[in-house]
């Protein structure tokens, strides 16, 4: 009863919206620790990481713990609740020991207060390239979580992992769950959506909008449910994590402005203060100043710099003279509460410089840029009025897969030279995948070949395969093609001569031969008269049928059958015969019921009949 009463409360605390905003500009640091309930020394550790996350403001610091099975017994209950994601980010950081930690994605080495706060301060010191803006909608026990990410300014490999992360912030046993003693844990991760999460690329001024529904387990406490997204990028450092703000956020607009080098210009901005903490009814004043001061750049809010109203925006304007010198200013835009709330963030004046950003959709793409090569996405900054090259590399072969340049974004040719001006620069190569359909003959050495086979299809191409020949003289012996061998998901195995084949991924074809020709009999030893071909039997069939035709003279002859439309589908004879009478058992097991026409060609005699294939 007192479990469904607290579940019943937490549900209705829980349903309803609640805003979570990440720091704008500055940063809400990331700690994430590697611990278990097995593990002697995280029982000495833990404590002593507690401790500086409850003496750290929890708007600047967040804390994730990640449970492993190890050392023995390995039976850690947190553990064992998700393997998969717990897993996943040890392997992320190839995390072989614990206790261990790491704060924005670096590893730190001590656990004392100085080392933990000087590891935390310099972070602090360092700007943040996104802001994030977390929403929750809670109906019931599904969970609806919103992340919009706003990039204030360049980062010069802008792949990047986005994470949501779905922890309780207290956990107590009754008794230890494990053999070091420990009854309390904090900060339990439980869930990541998705496992390997969800990756992005950060361009500067533009907003990445996700969105993720889950549905809560049972087994957690609702009321300490705490959801964290968070960004992690090059070197595996984290650039930001968004979790519920205790009073205000700001956002730049636009994130940067370009302006010309050598003349006296002006660019305007927009501070916002988007959404705020419930409760929050406190004025913020805002100052401005660049990160290194710069003569000839000075900064104005045009209609004052206070706000008192939420939510709601602030003119701002950077004004330069003709004698600044070309290059990227960052002016830091601070918000101050009247208790004392302070948060942070970035406008980016590119004076004479302007961004350009690469990229493929495929990883497995290549391009250059003034003849460097880079297989991930780049940004460059560039001087306005210079001019770049940007080559596609393509075909790129991967094992047998391989892939084709298509084209880049702004419909320019694969090769292409850049002029850079004060427009945007974000070109993306568009490349397709194409797979290799192997051929192979068996047994290995006879000379036969795949038509078909050995060569590279669109994704989802349909190809036909044949053997050639369908006999063949090999080590004083006759082979005939008896079947086909298939290899990976939709290849095909049957009799079938000619199958046609949608190429959606690598597989293998292999033309068996034999001495014995299963197909085609002579059945009489009575030279014909005249050509002949007679009607199938049974007719209709299912799904063999027997073909007899009668040659008069020796000719090269084939015996093809095609469906209702006139498609070939199955070439059953190909090949020089003798003057007989012959019998071809043909097996439709792979083909649909439908109307199929058989037809021989000898040169001189040309007959097309009629057969039903009934199933």
């Amino acid at each position: 009863m007192e479990k469904k009463l607290q579940l019943l409360i937490a549900v209705i605390l829980f349903a309803v919206t609640l805003t979570n905003i990440s720091l704008a500009g500055d940063r809400n640091i990331l700690l994430e620790r590697f611990t278990s309930s097995t593990c002697g020394p995280c029982a000495t550790a833990n404590p002593a990481l507690d401790a500086f996350l409850s003496a750290t403001d929890p708007n600047r610091l967040s804390s994730v713990s990640y449970h492993m099975n190890w050392p023995a017994p390995g039976n850690d209950p947190m553990y064992l609740a998700n393997p998969t994601d717990n897993t996943s980010r040890r392997t992320q950081y190839g995390v072989n020991s614990i206790p261990y930690w790491f704060m924005d994605g670096t590893y730190i080495n001590g656990v004392s207060q100085p080392v933990l706060q000087a590891a935390f301060d310099s972070r602090t010191n360092v700007l943040s390239p996104i802001t994030i803006v977390v929403t929750e909608t809670a109906n019931g026990n599904n969970i609806t979580v919103k992340a919009d990410i706003y990039c204030e300014f360049g980062v010069s490999i802008p792949t990047a992992i986005v994470h949501f992360s779905v922890g309780e912030k207290l956990i107590t046993y009754a008794s230890p769950p494990g053999t070091n003693g420990e009854r309390i844990f904090k900060n339990v991760f439980r869930k990541l959506f998705p496992s390997t999460g969800t990756p992005v690329t950060l361009l500067p001024g533009k907003k990445i909008s996700l969105e993720f529904n889950y549905t809560l387990d049972p087994s957690w406490q609702l009321s300490q449910i705490e959801n964290i997204v968070f960004v992690q990028g090059y070197a595996n450092e984290i650039y930001n994590s968004g979790k519920p703000t205790t009073d205000f956020n700001l956002i730049s607009a636009p994130a940067y402005k370009v302006v010309n080098l050598g003349q006296s210009q002006s660019a305007d901005y927009k501070v916002k203060i988007p959404v705020i903490a419930s409760g929050f009814n406190s004025a913020v004043t805002f100052t401005a100043a660049l990160e290194t001061p710069v003569a000839g750049i000075t900064t104005e809010f045009p209609d004052g710099n206070v706000l008192s109203n939420f939510p709601d925006s602030l003119a701002f304007r950077v004004n330069s003279t003709a004698a600044v010198p070309a290059g990227i200013y960052k002016v830091i835009v601070t918000g101050t509460s009247a208790s004392g709330k302070v948060h942070k963030t970035v406008m980016n004046y590119l004076v004479g410089k302007n961004y350009a950003l690469f990229g493929a959709n495929r990883s497995q793409a290549s391009y250059k840029v003034d003849n460097v090569s880079y297989n991930t996405s780049r940004l460059f900054t560039w001087d306005i009025g210079s001019s770049h090259t940007v080559e596609a590399v393509s075909p790129i072969t991967v094992g047998n897969t391989r892939y084709v340049f298509q084209n880049w974004s702004n419909g320019g040719p694969i090769s292409q030279t850049i002029n850079v001006g004060t427009q945007e620069i974000n070109l993306f190569a568009t490349y397709k995948i194409q797979y290799k359909l192997l051929g192979l003959v068996s047994p290995s050495g006879i000379p036969a070949t795949v038509n078909g086979g050995n060569i590279f299809y669109d994704s989802a191409a349909v190809a036909t395969i044949s053997p050639d020949p369908m006999q063949v003289q090999f080590n004083g012996k006759t082979y005939f093609f008896q079947s086909w061998l298939g290899s990976g998901t939709g290849s095909y195995t049957g009799p079938n001569p000619t199958p046609s084949l949608s190429v959606n991924n690598i597989f293998v074809e292999t033309a068996i031969y034999d001495t014995i020709d299963v197909g085609i009999s002579n059945y009489s030893s009575v030279i014909p008269s005249k050509f002949e071909l007679y009607q199938n039997y049974p007719n209709p069939f299912n799904p063999v049928t027997n073909i007899k035709f009668d040659i008069a003279k020796s000719s090269f002859t084939t015996l093809k059958v095609y469906n209702s439309l006139g498609k070939e589908v199955a070439l059953l004879v190909n090949e020089n015969l003798n003057p007989g009478s012959y019998q071809y058992s043909f097996d439709a097991g792979n083909y649909p019921s439908g109307i199929y026409y058989y037809k021989i060609s000898t040169g001189s005699y040309n007959e097309i009949k009629k057969m039903i294939l009934i199933k």
